[in-house]
C-alpha cells in the first residue's frame, strides 16, 4: 500500500513537470526581476495582477498651492496592460527578460486650465466685532482660499473649511442660535459663507444648498445670507460650467473679499 501511494505521488510530480514543460513559461524567463520559468498561464496572470496593483498609479489633477496660489502641474498615471503582459510572457523565448506593459493615463485637466482665469463674480463684506470673531473669519478665509471646483463638481463649505474647534484655532464668538444671540466656537464664520454665497450668485453658479439665519444679519442685505454649522447646515455650490472655477478669498482693509475665477463667457 505504501509503495502504491509513493508511486502515485511520483506520477503526480512527473505529470506536473510534464505540463509545465509543455504549456508553461520557458525556462529562465524573467518578468521584471522575478524568474518565472515553468509557471502556467493562470499563475502568470495572478502574478501580473499582483504587480499591476503595486505598479499602477492613478493620474493626479493639477492643484493650487493653498498658501501661494501657485499652480502645481498634473501628473500622469500608469495602468498595466495585464492581458498583453501575460501574452508576452507566454510567448517569451528561454532566458528572455519581459517587462510589464505600462500605459500612460493622462489626467482629465491640465495646468493651463487653471491659468489665465478671470473674475466672474466677487463680493465683499465689512468685518465687525471682537478680535475672537476676526480670528475665526481669518481661519475660514485661509481654508477657502485657492479652492478649485471642477466642472460638475459640488463644493461644500463645511467640507473645505472643516470643523470649527479650539484645537484648530477657533475661538468663542457671538452666533445666532435658534433665533437668539449666543457664544460658540467659530462665531463669525457665517460671514465668510455669506460672502461666498453672494460671490457665487454673481458668478451664476448653481446653489445646491443654502440656509438663511433665523434673524437678519448686518453684513449682507436681507435674504442674501448663508448660515453654516459643521455637521448641520451647509453651503453647497455646483460648478455647472464646462471649465474649472477657483475661489479666492482674503481678509484685507477690514473686509472679507471673495472672488470666483473662471472662464469668461464670450459674447
Amino acid at each position: 500500500m505504501i509503495t502504491f501511494f509513493v508511486s502515485l505521488s511520483l506520477v503526480s510530480v512527473w505529470l506536473d513537470s510534464f505540463i509545465r514543460d509543455t504549456y508553461g513559461v520557458e525556462s529562465g524567463v524573467i518578468l521584471e526581476d522575478q524568474e518565472i520559468g515553468g509557471l502556467l498561464r493562470e499563475e502568470v496572470r495572478g502574478l501580473v495582477i499582483e504587480m499591476a496593483m503595486q505598479e499602477g498609479r492613478v493620474p493626479k489633477e493639477p492643484e493650487l498651492d493653498k498658501k501661494t496660489g501657485r499652480v502645481i502641474p498634473e501628473q500622469p498615471g500608469v495602468m498595466i496592460d495585464i492581458e498583453t503582459t501575460v501574452k508576452n510572457v507566454m510567448q517569451a523565448q528561454p532566458n528572455q527578460t519581459i517587462t510589464l506593459v505600462r500605459n500612460t493615463v493622462l489626467s482629465q485637466y491640465r495646468a493651463e486650465d487653471l491659468e489665465n482665469l478671470a473674475s466672474i463674480g466677487s463680493y465683499q463684506t465689512y468685518i465687525y466685532g471682537s478680535p475672537q470673531r476676526s480670528t475665526n473669519i481669518k481661519l475660514a478665509v485661509a481654508a477657502l482660499d485657492n479652492t478649485i471646483i471642477w466642472p460638475n463638481q459640488q463644493f461644500s463649505f463645511n467640507e473645505v473649511v472643516g470643523p470649527r474647534t479650539p484645537e484648530r484655532g477657533y475661538m468663542p464668538a457671538p452666533v445666532i442660535l435658534m433665533g437668539a444671540n449666543d457664544y460658540d466656537y467659530g462665531g463669525g464664520v457665517c460671514q465668510v459663507s455669506s460672502t461666498v454665497y453672494n460671490a457665487a450668485l454673481e458668478a451664476n453658479l448653481q446653489i445646491v444648498e443654502r440656509h438663511p439665519h433665523s434673524k437678519p444679519v448686518h453684513y449682507v442685505p436681507m435674504d442674501r445670507d448663508a448660515t453654516v454649522a459643521y455637521g448641520g447646515y451647509d453651503l453647497c455650490i455646483r460648478n455647472q460650467t464646462d471649465n474649472p472655477v477657483i475661489i479666492k478669498s482674503q481678509v484685507s482693509q477690514g473686509k472679507v473679499w471673495v472672488s470666483i475665477l473662471g472662464e469668461e463667457k464670450k459674447e
